[in-house]
């Protein structure tokens, strides 16, 4: 089950779509309406979901303590807020934990350290913690792509262990959790960290494209952005007409015959070093794993697609109208979204709340597909969200207690704090037209994850960052084969060290 269909569940009791369209244009006569969203049936209502927690369950005021990123408030507060903020999805998360606080008879607190990539600090704290048995942490929510190498050192309990089958209370059959990264991560009869609804940056960190309607319907008087929004709903936004929209867009404002900052671009990349990019090798059809027929990840990202796969994307930001900013290039923040003279721009969701702060009228829609033969849009959260974990070093009885605590929490967020942050924050604040609204549903709808997303960085050599350099100089061929017995041994590696701990 993809993560968004998960998502779909949790989004039951819908507001209803004229709230966050009201300052919307009317759709063209000839285009098709935006689905409206409806409220699923009874049996699915969120707010009927029932956890399987005893409710009898009762601790001593015992504090299980998390350490989470003081980085923006997202990571700060998605698992804890002891302070009221004034801000609806924070102050939910408040009231979700006196909740389940006063349920369980404990006290839950996050513990903020401040770090920056690759968070060395941050994760010595934890895994100093647990090998030294301090019993400062009880679990953590740590960035997916450099957290995940204290697992293969023993940092980590076994969530499966912790399931309602196992003498825990998790139960990874409730919509709560993202069932698909669950089943992807699980090898060898064991999970070291999960995510889902509790985990709201795994929705902020959802990749997508935002556009500049009023810079479209200038440079396009014939298409109008509905035109978009219909290509997409028809299966037919592809790298192909995405790259004929910005290759047509460029205007040499300061006629030095280059594309460079100050000028109109047709879309502007992130560099070299940005995680959304990632998100296109998906959007194009690639995956960088998959399981085999016994259950094992194996790399499947070398195959006959996955060079004329780059080559699209790369012909989307190398062109005419891209602008690939240099180090040297002393204009390079003239040249923005928000300062309207972009026309697309590949960012995570939660920038809805930049776009939204400025004047230009923009929209939203996912990253294209390879072509219309392919069957559906895909995207990926990038590799900064959280993923949680509970700490090796605990006592059989202080994990289940933890467990419970997990369950409750997500099982919380699904029915109270999801909503808000989705369909108040994504949906209603971010949402210039009622068919942005739309485009977020679909967007979340095409996530996918795999095995080898979730390890590239500490441990797969980051083979899920192939499609982060754009230039001509770049031979994707040339790296896939001098890197692709390195990738092998690496899993191999990876399997190895997972195997011994399990």
């Amino acid at each position: 089950m993809k993560f968004a269909k998960i998502l779909s569940l949790f989004l039951a009791l819908l507001m209803l779509l004229s709230m966050f369209a009201a300052c919307g244009n009317t759709p063209d006569e000839t285009t098709e309406q935006p689905k409206e969203s409806k409220p699923v049936d009874d049996e699915n209502d969120r707010l009927e979901e029932q956890d399987t927690v005893p409710t009898d369950l009762k601790y001593n005021g015992e504090t299980i303590n998390f350490l989470v990123r003081d980085a923006s408030n997202i990571y700060k507060y998605e698992l804890s807020c002891e302070e009221f903020l004034n801000d609806p999805v924070y102050d939910e998360i408040h009231y979700r934990n006196i909740d389940v606080e006063t349920r369980l008879g404990v006290k839950i607190k996050s513990i903020a350290q401040k770090g920056d990539y690759p968070f060395t600090e941050w994760n010595n704290a934890l895994s100093v913690s647990v090998l030294t048995n301090t019993g400062d942490y009880d679990g953590a929510a740590f960035y997916l792509s450099s957290g995940t190498s204290l697992a293969k050192e023993g940092i980590y309990y076994n969530l499966l262990s912790l399931s309602q089958d196992e003498g825990g209370y998790i139960n990874f059959q409730k919509p709560w959790w993202n069932k698909s990264l669950v089943d992807e991560l699980s090898v060898y009869g064991a999970l070291y960290f999960a995510g889902g609804s509790l985990t709201l940056s795994q929705v902020a960190g959802g990749v997508c494209v935002f556009f500049n309607r009023d810079l479209f319907n200038q440079k396009y008087p014939d298409d109008r952005d509905a035109t978009l929004y219909q290509l997409v709903r028809d299966g037919e936004w592809t790298a192909d007409q995405m790259t004929y929209y910005v290759s047509n867009c460029w205007d040499d404002v300061n006629s030095n015959g280059v594309v460079d900052g100050g000028d109109v671009v047709g879309i502007k990349s992130l560099g070299s070093g940005a995680g959304q990019m990632d998100a296109w090798a998906l959007a194009m059809g690639l995956d960088f794993t998959r399981p085999d027929a016994y259950g094992e990840p194996e790399i499947v990202l070398v195959n006959s697609h996955t060079v004329p796969a780059y080559e699209k994307v790369r012909g989307v930001f190398n062109n005419e109208g891209g602008y690939m900013p240099s180090s040297g290039d002393p204009n390079s923040a003239e040249t923005t979204l928000e300062n309207g003279n972009v026309l697309f721009y590949t960012q995570c969701l939660d920038y809805g709340a930049e776009m939204k702060a400025s004047t230009v009228n923009y929209g939203v829609l996912p990253i294209p597909k390879y072509d219309v033969e392919q069957e559906d849009y895909r995207t990926c959260f990038v590799n900064a969200v959280s993923a949680l974990a509970v700490c090796s070093n605990l006592s059989d009885e202080r994990a289940a207690m933890v467990s419970a605590a997990l369950e409750l929490l997500s099982a919380e967020s699904y029915k109270k704090v999801l909503p808000v942050y989705y369909e108040t924050v994504i949906k209603g604040h971010y949402s210039r037209e009622a068919a942005d609204a739309e485009m977020y549903d679909r967007i979340l709808d095409s996530f996918v994850f795999s095995f080898g997303f979730a390890w590239s960085t500490g441990s797969l050599g980051s083979i899920s960052a192939i499609f982060r350099r754009l230039d001509n100089e770049y031979d994707i061929q040339q790296y896939i084969d001098s890197n692709k017995d390195y990738w092998d041994g690496l899993l191999v590696d990876l399997l190895t060290a997972l195997d011994s701990i399990g």
